[in-house]
Protein backbone atom coordinates (compact mmCIF):
# COMPACT_ATOMS: atom_id res chain seq x y z
CA UNK A 1 0.00 0.00 0.00
CA UNK A 2 1.27 3.55 -0.92
CA UNK A 3 2.42 6.09 1.70
CA UNK A 4 -0.47 8.31 1.15
CA UNK A 5 -3.28 5.22 2.28
CA UNK A 6 -1.48 4.71 5.38
CA UNK A 7 -0.92 8.10 5.79
CA UNK A 8 -4.56 9.13 5.60
CA UNK A 9 -5.55 5.52 7.91
CA UNK A 10 -3.78 6.69 10.62
CA UNK A 11 -5.90 8.78 12.66
CA UNK A 12 -3.69 11.91 14.36
CA UNK A 13 -3.90 10.72 18.13
CA UNK A 14 -1.93 7.78 17.38
CA UNK A 15 0.95 10.34 15.75
CA UNK A 16 0.71 11.93 19.32
CA UNK A 17 1.13 8.94 20.92
CA UNK A 18 4.03 8.11 18.95
CA UNK A 19 4.96 11.76 19.78
CA UNK A 20 4.86 11.49 23.25
CA UNK A 21 6.65 8.37 23.82
CA UNK A 22 9.46 9.53 21.68
CA UNK A 23 9.95 12.92 24.21
CA UNK A 24 9.30 11.02 27.43
CA UNK A 25 5.85 13.09 28.22
CA UNK A 26 4.14 12.21 31.37
CA UNK A 27 1.55 15.12 31.21
CA UNK A 28 -2.43 13.76 31.68
CA UNK A 29 -4.99 13.92 29.33
CA UNK A 30 -6.99 17.19 29.99
CA UNK A 31 -10.80 17.14 30.55
CA UNK A 32 -11.07 20.90 29.98
CA UNK A 33 -13.21 21.58 27.16
CA UNK A 34 -10.93 24.25 25.82
CA UNK A 35 -7.86 22.08 25.75
CA UNK A 36 -5.77 23.94 28.04
CA UNK A 37 -2.32 22.65 27.21
CA UNK A 38 0.49 20.71 29.62
CA UNK A 39 3.67 21.84 29.72
CA UNK A 40 5.91 18.82 28.63
CA UNK A 41 9.83 18.74 29.81
CA UNK A 42 10.71 21.05 26.79
CA UNK A 43 11.79 24.08 27.87
CA UNK A 44 10.22 26.13 31.07
CA UNK A 45 11.01 29.26 29.56
CA UNK A 46 9.67 31.09 26.46
CA UNK A 47 13.19 30.86 25.04
CA UNK A 48 14.42 27.73 23.55
CA UNK A 49 17.51 25.51 24.99
CA UNK A 50 20.50 24.83 22.82
CA UNK A 51 20.45 21.26 21.42
CA UNK A 52 23.08 18.54 21.18
CA UNK A 53 25.52 18.83 18.36
CA UNK A 54 24.12 17.12 15.17
CA UNK A 55 21.00 15.60 17.34
CA UNK A 56 18.48 15.78 13.93
CA UNK A 57 18.68 16.29 10.05
CA UNK A 58 17.96 19.35 8.94
CA UNK A 59 14.59 21.23 8.93
CA UNK A 60 12.89 22.57 6.26
CA UNK A 61 10.33 25.43 6.59
CA UNK A 62 7.80 26.38 3.58
CA UNK A 63 6.75 30.13 3.34
CA UNK A 64 5.04 32.52 0.85
CA UNK A 65 6.93 35.48 2.40
CA UNK A 66 8.11 38.66 0.51
CA UNK A 67 11.79 39.68 0.14
CA UNK A 68 11.89 41.88 3.15
CA UNK A 69 9.97 39.41 5.22
CA UNK A 70 12.13 36.86 4.62
CA UNK A 71 15.64 38.54 5.21
CA UNK A 72 14.36 39.15 8.52
CA UNK A 73 13.54 35.40 9.34
CA UNK A 74 17.20 34.69 7.63
CA UNK A 75 18.91 36.77 9.93
CA UNK A 76 16.16 35.34 13.30
CA UNK A 77 17.92 31.67 11.87
CA UNK A 78 20.82 33.13 11.76
CA UNK A 79 20.41 34.19 15.51
CA UNK A 80 19.31 30.26 15.66
CA UNK A 81 22.18 28.52 14.79
CA UNK A 82 24.29 30.21 17.01
CA UNK A 83 22.35 28.46 19.73
CA UNK A 84 21.98 24.63 17.72
CA UNK A 85 25.35 24.72 15.99
CA UNK A 86 24.42 21.41 14.99
CA UNK A 87 21.45 22.29 12.84
CA UNK A 88 20.41 23.82 9.74
CA UNK A 89 17.22 25.37 8.26
CA UNK A 90 16.47 25.30 4.91
CA UNK A 91 14.09 27.94 3.44
CA UNK A 92 11.82 27.12 0.63
CA UNK A 93 9.35 30.15 -1.01
CA UNK A 94 6.24 28.57 -2.48
CA UNK A 95 3.69 30.71 -4.75
CA UNK A 96 1.09 31.44 -2.24
CA UNK A 97 -1.54 30.40 -4.48
CA UNK A 98 0.07 26.61 -4.47
CA UNK A 99 1.25 26.24 -1.12
CA UNK A 100 -1.74 25.13 0.05
CA UNK A 101 -2.81 22.59 -2.09
CA UNK A 102 1.33 21.62 -2.56
CA UNK A 103 1.99 21.20 1.35
CA UNK A 104 -1.54 19.22 1.67
CA UNK A 105 -0.63 16.52 -0.70
CA UNK A 106 3.60 16.41 0.36
CA UNK A 107 1.90 15.55 3.95
CA UNK A 108 -0.80 12.86 2.97
CA UNK A 109 2.63 11.23 1.07
CA UNK A 110 4.43 10.84 4.23
CA UNK A 111 6.84 14.15 2.89
CA UNK A 112 6.81 18.00 3.33
CA UNK A 113 8.40 20.94 5.35
CA UNK A 114 8.88 20.43 9.45
CA UNK A 115 7.36 23.84 9.16
CA UNK A 116 4.67 25.49 7.55
CA UNK A 117 4.60 29.11 7.56
CA UNK A 118 1.18 30.80 6.74
CA UNK A 119 -1.83 32.14 7.56
CA UNK A 120 -4.44 31.82 10.29
CA UNK A 121 -7.40 31.32 7.88
CA UNK A 122 -6.01 27.92 6.51
CA UNK A 123 -6.43 26.25 9.87
CA UNK A 124 -9.66 24.88 9.61
CA UNK A 125 -9.12 23.26 6.30
CA UNK A 126 -5.68 21.94 7.18
CA UNK A 127 -6.97 20.94 10.82
CA UNK A 128 -9.66 19.08 9.14
CA UNK A 129 -7.49 17.30 6.74
CA UNK A 130 -5.50 16.36 9.96
CA UNK A 131 -1.97 17.66 8.28
CA UNK A 132 -1.38 20.26 11.23
CA UNK A 133 -0.58 19.08 14.20
CA UNK A 134 -2.51 20.76 17.71
CA UNK A 135 0.15 22.22 19.29
CA UNK A 136 -1.64 23.72 22.93
CA UNK A 137 -1.05 20.64 24.55
CA UNK A 138 2.59 19.31 23.54
CA UNK A 139 4.40 22.55 24.26
CA UNK A 140 4.92 24.41 27.62
CA UNK A 141 2.10 26.87 29.07
CA UNK A 142 4.87 29.36 29.76
CA UNK A 143 5.26 29.76 26.20
CA UNK A 144 1.60 30.37 25.34
CA UNK A 145 1.60 32.85 29.15
CA UNK A 146 3.84 34.90 26.48
CA UNK A 147 1.00 35.67 23.79
CA UNK A 148 -1.82 38.28 23.81
CA UNK A 149 -5.04 36.36 24.39
CA UNK A 150 -6.56 37.34 21.35
CA UNK A 151 -3.98 35.83 19.33
CA UNK A 152 -4.34 32.13 20.87
CA UNK A 153 -7.66 32.42 20.46
CA UNK A 154 -7.45 33.26 16.49
CA UNK A 155 -5.15 29.83 16.15
CA UNK A 156 -8.11 27.96 17.53
CA UNK A 157 -10.83 25.42 16.22
CA UNK A 158 -12.97 23.42 17.47
CA UNK A 159 -11.42 23.56 20.68
CA UNK A 160 -7.35 22.78 19.59
CA UNK A 161 -4.86 25.34 19.60
CA UNK A 162 -3.18 24.56 16.04
CA UNK A 163 -0.62 26.73 15.05
CA UNK A 164 1.76 29.68 16.62
CA UNK A 165 0.78 33.41 15.78
CA UNK A 166 3.93 35.27 15.30
CA UNK A 167 2.14 38.59 13.55
CA UNK A 168 -1.16 39.63 12.88
CA UNK A 169 -3.24 42.65 11.17
CA UNK A 170 -6.08 44.61 11.29
CA UNK A 171 -7.94 47.66 10.13
CA UNK A 172 -7.59 51.16 11.79
CA UNK A 173 -7.84 54.66 11.48
CA UNK A 174 -4.77 56.40 9.54
CA UNK A 175 -4.42 60.30 9.79
CA UNK A 176 -2.09 62.61 8.36
CA UNK A 177 -0.83 64.94 11.04
CA UNK A 178 -0.51 67.84 8.34
CA UNK A 179 -4.44 67.77 9.14
CA UNK A 180 -5.53 66.02 11.99
CA UNK A 181 -4.10 67.09 15.66
CA UNK A 182 -6.33 64.61 17.50
CA UNK A 183 -7.96 61.79 16.20
CA UNK A 184 -11.72 61.53 16.22
CA UNK A 185 -13.00 59.04 19.00
CA UNK A 186 -16.51 58.51 17.68
CA UNK A 187 -18.22 58.30 14.60
CA UNK A 188 -20.00 61.33 15.06
CA UNK A 189 -16.46 63.47 15.13
CA UNK A 190 -15.19 61.57 12.30
CA UNK A 191 -17.68 62.80 10.30
CA UNK A 192 -18.00 66.15 11.20
CA UNK A 193 -14.15 66.54 11.17
CA UNK A 194 -14.40 64.98 8.01
CA UNK A 195 -16.79 67.92 6.70
CA UNK A 196 -13.90 70.68 7.46
CA UNK A 197 -12.05 69.51 3.78
CA UNK A 198 -14.99 69.46 1.19
CA UNK A 199 -13.00 70.70 -1.44
CA UNK A 200 -12.18 68.79 -5.07
CA UNK A 201 -8.26 69.26 -3.86
CA UNK A 202 -8.70 68.05 -0.18
CA UNK A 203 -11.09 65.52 1.16
CA UNK A 204 -11.53 65.02 5.31
CA UNK A 205 -11.90 60.62 4.96
CA UNK A 206 -11.42 57.93 2.68
CA UNK A 207 -13.54 55.13 3.20
CA UNK A 208 -12.93 52.17 0.96
CA UNK A 209 -16.75 50.34 1.47
CA UNK A 210 -15.23 46.57 1.06
CA UNK A 211 -16.46 44.11 3.70
CA UNK A 212 -13.21 43.72 4.90
CA UNK A 213 -12.90 47.26 6.17
CA UNK A 214 -16.37 47.85 7.18
CA UNK A 215 -17.04 44.95 8.92
CA UNK A 216 -16.04 46.00 12.43
CA UNK A 217 -19.10 48.34 12.20
CA UNK A 218 -21.69 45.58 11.72
CA UNK A 219 -20.48 43.93 14.67
CA UNK A 220 -20.82 47.57 16.52
CA UNK A 221 -24.92 47.50 15.72
CA UNK A 222 -24.34 43.76 17.37
CA UNK A 223 -24.64 41.79 13.78
CA UNK A 224 -23.08 38.61 13.06
CA UNK A 225 -22.55 36.51 9.85
CA UNK A 226 -23.91 33.09 11.38
CA UNK A 227 -26.10 31.90 14.21
CA UNK A 228 -25.11 29.29 16.46
CA UNK A 229 -26.62 26.43 14.14
CA UNK A 230 -24.10 27.85 11.24
CA UNK A 231 -26.58 29.45 9.58
CA UNK A 232 -26.67 32.66 7.38
CA UNK A 233 -27.57 35.99 9.19
CA UNK A 234 -27.49 37.77 6.37
CA UNK A 235 -30.90 39.52 5.95
CA UNK A 236 -31.41 40.79 9.78
CA UNK A 237 -32.32 44.16 11.13
CA UNK A 238 -28.92 44.51 12.23
CA UNK A 239 -27.50 44.14 8.88
CA UNK A 240 -30.08 46.58 7.84
CA UNK A 241 -28.57 49.08 9.90
CA UNK A 242 -24.83 48.60 9.56
CA UNK A 243 -25.99 49.27 5.43
CA UNK A 244 -27.72 52.35 6.35
CA UNK A 245 -24.94 53.70 8.75
CA UNK A 246 -22.74 53.05 5.46
CA UNK A 247 -24.90 54.89 2.91
CA UNK A 248 -24.88 57.84 5.63
CA UNK A 249 -21.17 57.57 5.44
CA UNK A 250 -21.34 57.83 1.92
CA UNK A 251 -23.60 60.69 1.42
CA UNK A 252 -21.29 63.18 4.00
CA UNK A 253 -19.78 65.74 3.28
CA UNK A 254 -16.16 65.68 3.32
CA UNK A 255 -15.94 61.54 2.89
CA UNK A 256 -14.67 59.40 -0.15
CA UNK A 257 -16.41 56.26 0.25
CA UNK A 258 -14.78 54.56 -2.35
CA UNK A 259 -15.19 51.46 -4.07
CA UNK A 260 -11.69 50.86 -4.77
CA UNK A 261 -8.66 50.31 -2.18
CA UNK A 262 -6.24 51.04 -4.97
CA UNK A 263 -8.18 54.96 -4.86
CA UNK A 264 -8.41 55.42 -1.82
CA UNK A 265 -4.78 54.50 -1.17
CA UNK A 266 -3.60 56.44 -3.80
CA UNK A 267 -5.25 59.70 -1.95
CA UNK A 268 -4.05 59.30 1.34
CA UNK A 269 -0.09 58.73 0.03
CA UNK A 270 -0.48 61.63 -2.03
CA UNK A 271 -1.69 64.05 1.07
CA UNK A 272 -5.32 64.71 -0.72
CA UNK A 273 -7.32 62.91 2.16
CA UNK A 274 -6.90 63.82 5.93
CA UNK A 275 -7.74 60.72 7.16
CA UNK A 276 -8.03 56.84 5.81
CA UNK A 277 -9.52 53.78 6.87
CA UNK A 278 -7.39 50.38 6.35
CA UNK A 279 -5.17 48.23 7.03
CA UNK A 280 -1.89 47.19 8.41
CA UNK A 281 -0.80 45.83 5.89
CA UNK A 282 0.25 49.31 4.59
CA UNK A 283 1.99 50.79 6.98
CA UNK A 284 5.33 50.10 5.67
CA UNK A 285 3.99 51.97 2.36
CA UNK A 286 2.40 55.19 3.89
CA UNK A 287 5.61 55.46 6.09
CA UNK A 288 7.50 55.32 3.52
CA UNK A 289 5.00 57.94 1.42
CA UNK A 290 4.35 60.23 4.48
CA UNK A 291 6.89 60.04 6.95
CA UNK A 292 6.80 59.11 10.46
CA UNK A 293 6.22 62.93 11.75
CA UNK A 294 3.41 63.24 9.56
CA UNK A 295 2.11 59.80 9.73
CA UNK A 296 -0.89 58.84 12.91
CA UNK A 297 -2.73 55.45 13.57
CA UNK A 298 -5.53 55.48 15.98
CA UNK A 299 -8.04 53.05 16.78
CA UNK A 300 -11.24 52.96 14.59
CA UNK A 301 -13.98 55.52 16.25
CA UNK A 302 -16.72 54.45 18.85
CA UNK A 303 -20.20 53.50 16.86
CA UNK A 304 -22.33 56.85 18.36
CA UNK A 305 -25.56 54.77 17.68
CA UNK A 306 -24.66 51.94 19.58
CA UNK A 307 -22.01 52.85 22.14
CA UNK A 308 -20.21 50.12 20.65
CA UNK A 309 -15.98 49.94 19.50
CA UNK A 310 -16.19 48.38 16.08
CA UNK A 311 -14.71 44.60 16.12
CA UNK A 312 -12.72 44.29 13.07
CA UNK A 313 -11.11 41.55 11.69
CA UNK A 314 -7.80 40.03 13.02
CA UNK A 315 -5.67 37.71 10.90
CA UNK A 316 -2.66 35.98 11.95
CA UNK A 317 0.81 34.99 9.66
CA UNK A 318 1.58 31.42 11.94
CA UNK A 319 3.82 28.78 11.91
CA UNK A 320 2.01 25.48 11.91
CA UNK A 321 3.70 22.13 11.93
CA UNK A 322 3.72 18.60 9.67
CA UNK A 323 2.92 15.67 12.12
CA UNK A 324 5.11 13.24 9.38
CA UNK A 325 8.64 15.41 10.25
CA UNK A 326 7.16 15.78 13.99
CA UNK A 327 7.20 11.78 14.77
CA UNK A 328 10.40 11.54 13.49
CA UNK A 329 12.41 14.63 15.24
CA UNK A 330 10.12 15.71 17.71
CA UNK A 331 12.08 17.76 20.54
CA UNK A 332 13.77 20.02 17.45
CA UNK A 333 10.49 20.85 15.52
CA UNK A 334 8.74 21.82 19.06
CA UNK A 335 12.08 23.96 19.52
CA UNK A 336 12.09 25.69 16.12
CA UNK A 337 8.95 26.72 16.17
CA UNK A 338 9.08 28.19 19.66
CA UNK A 339 12.28 30.52 18.51
CA UNK A 340 10.77 31.66 15.15
CA UNK A 341 7.40 32.19 16.50
CA UNK A 342 9.06 33.53 20.03
CA UNK A 343 10.14 37.35 21.41
CA UNK A 344 13.57 37.91 19.16
CA UNK A 345 11.67 36.88 16.13
CA UNK A 346 8.92 39.43 16.86
CA UNK A 347 11.15 42.05 17.95
CA UNK A 348 13.18 41.71 14.50
CA UNK A 349 9.30 41.74 12.76
CA UNK A 350 7.96 44.94 14.08
CA UNK A 351 11.43 46.71 14.02
CA UNK A 352 11.82 45.85 10.13
CA UNK A 353 8.63 45.85 8.50
CA UNK A 354 6.37 46.77 11.25
CA UNK A 355 4.74 43.77 11.86
CA UNK A 356 2.15 43.84 14.64
CA UNK A 357 3.63 41.60 17.59
CA UNK A 358 1.06 38.88 19.43
CA UNK A 359 3.64 38.62 22.25
CA UNK A 360 2.71 40.64 25.07
CA UNK A 361 6.08 42.66 25.99
CA UNK A 362 7.94 43.36 22.71
CA UNK A 363 9.22 46.83 22.89
CA UNK A 364 7.57 49.05 20.28
CA UNK A 365 9.19 52.57 21.45
CA UNK A 366 10.91 53.05 18.05
CA UNK A 367 7.98 51.95 16.38
CA UNK A 368 5.24 53.21 18.08
CA UNK A 369 2.43 53.43 15.23
CA UNK A 370 2.43 49.79 15.78
CA UNK A 371 1.09 50.35 19.75
CA UNK A 372 -2.20 51.65 17.98
CA UNK A 373 -3.04 48.54 15.96
CA UNK A 374 -1.77 46.30 18.60
CA UNK A 375 -4.60 48.25 20.73
CA UNK A 376 -7.17 48.35 18.12
CA UNK A 377 -6.58 44.30 17.60
CA UNK A 378 -6.97 43.73 20.94
CA UNK A 379 -10.62 45.16 20.30
CA UNK A 380 -11.14 42.95 17.68
CA UNK A 381 -12.29 40.15 16.44
CA UNK A 382 -10.20 37.12 15.21
CA UNK A 383 -10.71 36.15 11.44
CA UNK A 384 -12.42 33.03 11.40
CA UNK A 385 -10.92 29.73 10.37
CA UNK A 386 -13.84 28.22 9.21
CA UNK A 387 -14.12 27.78 5.84
CA UNK A 388 -17.90 28.15 5.82
CA UNK A 389 -17.87 31.83 7.15
CA UNK A 390 -15.31 32.33 4.72
CA UNK A 391 -17.82 32.11 2.03
CA UNK A 392 -19.68 35.06 3.22
CA UNK A 393 -17.56 37.29 1.90
CA UNK A 394 -17.59 37.39 -1.55
CA UNK A 395 -21.46 38.19 -1.60
CA UNK A 396 -21.28 40.60 1.50
CA UNK A 397 -18.76 42.75 -0.82
CA UNK A 398 -21.38 42.01 -3.77
CA UNK A 399 -24.15 43.75 -1.18
CA UNK A 400 -21.86 46.91 -0.35
CA UNK A 401 -21.48 47.73 -3.74
CA UNK A 402 -25.14 47.09 -4.71
CA UNK A 403 -26.36 49.08 -1.91
CA UNK A 404 -23.69 51.71 -1.50
CA UNK A 405 -22.50 52.25 -5.12
CA UNK A 406 -25.40 50.87 -7.51
CA UNK A 407 -28.00 52.09 -4.81
CA UNK A 408 -30.18 49.11 -5.40
CA UNK A 409 -32.97 48.91 -3.01
CA UNK A 410 -31.89 47.72 0.35
CA UNK A 411 -34.47 45.02 0.08
CA UNK A 412 -33.84 43.47 -3.41
CA UNK A 413 -30.64 43.47 -2.50
CA UNK A 414 -30.62 42.01 0.93
CA UNK A 415 -32.91 38.95 -0.25
CA UNK A 416 -30.98 38.12 -3.52
CA UNK A 417 -27.56 38.09 -1.39
CA UNK A 418 -29.42 35.80 1.43
CA UNK A 419 -30.41 33.31 -1.18
CA UNK A 420 -26.89 33.65 -2.78
CA UNK A 421 -25.11 32.71 0.45
CA UNK A 422 -27.66 29.82 1.14
CA UNK A 423 -27.21 28.48 -2.17
CA UNK A 424 -23.24 28.33 -1.21
CA UNK A 425 -22.97 27.10 1.89
CA UNK A 426 -25.28 23.96 0.99
CA UNK A 427 -22.35 23.40 -1.13
CA UNK A 428 -19.84 24.54 1.63
CA UNK A 429 -17.14 22.47 2.81
CA UNK A 430 -18.39 22.63 6.41
CA UNK A 431 -21.63 21.20 7.40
Amino acid sequence: MGKSCCWKRNPIWLILLILLALIGASCAPTTSPTREPSPLPVSPSPEPTPLPLAAVLPLTVWHSWDAAQEQVFREVIVAYQALHPGITIRLRQVPVEDIVSEYEEAVLSGEGPDLLAGRSDWVGRLGMQQVIVPLGDIMPQSYWDGFYDFALTGVEDNGYRYAVPYACETVALYYNRDYVGEPPTTTTQLLELAATWTSPEQAGLAFPLTFYNTMGYLYAFGGRLLDDAGQPMVDTGEVRFWLSWLQLVRESPGVVAADSYGQADTLFKAGTVAMLVNGSWALSDYLEALGSDRLGVAPLPMLDETGAWPMPYVGYQVFMVNPVRLVEHPQAVLDLIQFMGGPEAQQRLAVGVQALPTWRHIELANVPLLAAFVQQAELGRPRPVSTREQLLWDPLDTLLYNVAGRQVPVDLALEETQWQVEQLLGAGEEP
